[in-house]
């Protein structure tokens, strides 16, 4: 049987293969399988930053990289950008340098939703167009502004 943090490393490699994550994730995924074994997933991640298979920065920028490639808002990449951990300064300074603008991803969203609603009372439409965007996570300053 092969040693405990060889385990773990392995574990840790075959979850990265699949996609990249954030220390905080990981950490979760292999605290999940190895409940027990704290201290020894701190060595298995300190190494794997240590060697560049983990980097906290470099998932950052591909995670927000890949989801402003769909029309969302700022509250959803909040919350998305939490649940993995990522530093929420950073998660700011990312999208300004993309030159991610949050009231033009509500425009897309907004065009594309808008062509497939078929409601003829101005009222109901407007409000669902409204929901639709509140849901994919945009800031209501943001919606009353593009739904006008």
């Amino acid at each position: 049987m092969k040693p405990l943090y060889d385990q773990i490393w392995e574990s840790a490699l075959r979850k990265l293969e699949i996609r990249s994550h954030s220390r905080f994730e990981l950490k979760q995924k292999l605290t999940e399988k190895f409940p027990d074994e704290r201290g020894e997933i701190l060595k298995v991640l300190e190494e794997m930053e240590r060697v560049q298979l983990l980097n906290d920065r470099r998932f950052t920028e591909e995670f927000i990289h890949h989801i402003i490639q769909k029309p969302v808002g700022r509250f959803k990449i909040g919350m998305e950008a939490k649940r993995r951990g990522l530093d929420a300064d950073y998660v700011d300074q990312v999208l300004e340098n993309a030159g991610w603008n949050e009231t033009e991803a509500a425009k897309q969203a907004l065009s594309r939703k808008d062509s497939v609603l078929n409601e003829k009372d101005e009222r109901k439409r407007k409000q669902k167009l409204m929901n639709f965007l509140r849901n994919r996570g945009f800031r209501d300053a943001v919606i009353f502004q593009v739904v006008k």
